[in-house]
This record gives structure tokens, sequence and C-alpha cells, in this order.
């Protein structure tokens, strides 16, 4: 079977705890078209990001595997301009995905108190000039990210339940359950072999510690913490009018 992923770290945590023979048919892919993947049957199972079921009720979800945070560690990163008194314009760079764009507005409402106008930006990162929210590995390609505030940490502030980023989904009801049926203490695994996946990276010491000593904080299994904040977080759309039906989820 065959197995879609994100473009990022946390992502490849994920697939380098596989077993070989489902290590041989991984890619990976941009957030924003990775759902597609499966929907068009170019790959059987997919890490999609959580508000994708928005427009993907149908799809299976697995009860547990899925990406969570609830701390330092993220897949996006905000960056605010200094000296400003209010928020008007928000730049979203990186590998931008529905959560982002929804979310973002959300946040910057409930927590902010401001209406911020949301940009899809690739143009060169001035932190001087604008806020950001950075998305992915350019927060690590770009030495960026202890400069800036955990977007999954304010999500997490936000709902009281860690933020769960991405879902292990699929069309198949069947190909979802025997792909997870050997998908066991995937966070011990991760936490136990970090450093050996690390040293396949080759990220720079600094970054390589901070990983190591917060990723207590990143869960690759779904437990009920998890699910009570996924159902909080997809009830954020239904309440803020931008959907006029809260998704109910296909577990598996």
């Amino acid at each position: 079977m065959k197995l879609v992923i994100p473009q990022n770290i946390y992502s490849a945590f994920f697939a380098l705890s596989l077993d070989d023979k489902q290590k041989e048919n991984v890619i990976s892919k941009p957030s924003s078209l990775i759902t597609k993947s499966i929907q068009s049957g170019e790959a059987d199972i997919a890490l999609i990001p959580s508000l994708d079921l928005i427009n993907n009720r149908e799809l299976f979800v697995s009860q547990k595997i899925a990406i969570s945070f609830d701390g330092f560690l993220s897949n996006a990163y905000l960056y605010f301009k200094p000296n400003q008194n209010d928020f008007k314009n928000l730049f979203l760079q990186g590998d931008v995905s529905a959560n982002e764009v929804i979310l973002s507005k959300i946040i910057f409402s409930e927590m902010y108190d401001s209406q911020v106008e949301i940009k899809l930006d690739t143009e060169e990162t001035k932190l001087e000039k604008f806020n950001y929210l950075i998305c992915g590995d350019e927060n690590y390609n770009k030495k960026l990210m202890n400069k800036g505030l955990s977007f999954a940490d304010e999500i997490a502030e936000y709902l009281d339940f860690p933020y769960t980023n991405y879902l292990l989904a699929a069309k198949n009801e069947n190909a979802l359950t025997e792909f997870t049926q050997s998908l066991t203490d995937l966070d011990k695994k991760v936490e136990d072999n970090i450093g050996n996946y690390l040293d396949k990276m080759q990220y720079q010491k600094e970054l390589t510690e901070t990983l190591k000593a917060n990723i207590n904080s990143v869960y690759f299994e779904l437990t009920d913490n998890e699910i009570d904040g996924l159902n909080e977080l997809l009830r954020l759309p239904f309440f803020h009018g931008i959907i006029e039906e809260v998704v109910e989820i296909n577990y598996v």
C-alpha cells in the first residue's frame, strides 16, 4: 500500500518508525495536495491535515495514529513584526494547508481580538516588516524557530487539549485497518530513536538538541485526550460560521 506524508520533519519521524516493507511505499508531497492523492487513487493511505475532513467527510480515519502537538514544538510558527499595536495582515509561507488558513483567522479573532487579512506569500521573508505564519520545515531550514511563537501551542492553549495537526486517513476502511495493525507504541519508538532519526537528517546541533528535549510534547498516537481535542478543533469552523454542519469522523 502506498502512503503519502507531508514534507515535514514530524512526518519523517513517523515514516522512519514504520517497518521496512511499509517504508518502501512512502512518498512525500506538499500538505495541500495530500488528500487529493488518496481521493484520486494515487495513494491508499495518507497523513492528511485534520481540517481537510471538512470537504472530505467520507474518508476513514485511524483512531490509533495521528500527529498532535502540545508545547513549543510545532509544524508552524508565528512571527510578529516589532512595535505594532494591532494585527492587520498575516503572511502565510511554506507548506501551507487548510489548517493554517482557517485556524489563523480563528485564533487571531479569539485570542488577539483581531480580524486579520490572510495572504499567501512566496516572497523573501522580512520579519522586521510583516507578520508571518511559516509552515513546515522552512522554520528549521531558515533557522527561525527560536524567534517564533508555536502555532500549535496557541491552538492547544485555546482548546485546552493537544492540537491534532495530521490524521491517518484512507478511502478504504480495510486498507487503513491492515496498515495500522503493526503500528504500536509509536510514541515510545520515536522517543527512543529520535537521536538516530536526527543523525540521518543532519540538522544543526542546536536544533537537534531542541527537538530531543521537547519531543515528548509531540504525539503519534491518539488517546482520549487527543480525540477530545480533535472533536473541539473540528467544531471551531462551525462555531465561526465557516461550515454549516459539524464534521462527524468515521473512525477505524
